[in-house]
């Protein structure tokens, strides 16, 4: 059995496409505790670790701090926001667009419709390593 969440796949197997493509799928392996908890938000928001490691809620907000921050376009465009909306910090963000959505108050609802979305790619391609995050990097390590 093999799936894109964690602890699906149990051993090893070979999947073939076709007569020319063999992929051998196995099991990951995850770090128990991650120094800086920035990676595990990463991980959480594309799916990679379970759900109850971190609040959906907090999912939702760096998701949205995130693409507040690095691709505010796709923001307003997804969720129909003006640039003033699209500007709002991550919790009255995240109000918003739950209310647009029809859901009233309904934080839980608007964290699950969030990260559900950024998980399916409904906001478009993304990538969370940031050039100058790893040039800061670089320049710690001598």
């Amino acid at each position: 059995q093999t799936g894109n969440k964690p602890g699906v796949t149990k051993g090893q197997q070979w999947l073939r496409f076709g007569n020319e493509v063999e992929l051998l799928d196995t099991p990951g392996i995850l770090w128990p505790k991650f120094e800086d908890p920035e990676i595990g938000k990463r991980l959480a928001l594309t799916g990679a670790i379970k759900d109850q490691l971190i609040h959906l809620d907090d999912i939702a907000l760096y998701g949205l701090d995130f693409f507040a921050r690095y691709y505010p376009d796709k923001i307003a465009l997804r969720y129909n926001l003006t640039p003033e909306e699209a500007a709002l910090l991550a919790p009255e963000l995240l109000m918003k667009i739950t209310q647009k959505r029809g859901h009233k108050d309904n934080y839980d609802r608007g964290a699950e419709l969030v990260v559900f979305d950024i998980r399916q790619g409904k906001l478009g391609r993304y990538t969370l390593d940031r050039l100058e995050e790893l040039d800061e990097a670089d320049d710690t390590v001598d």
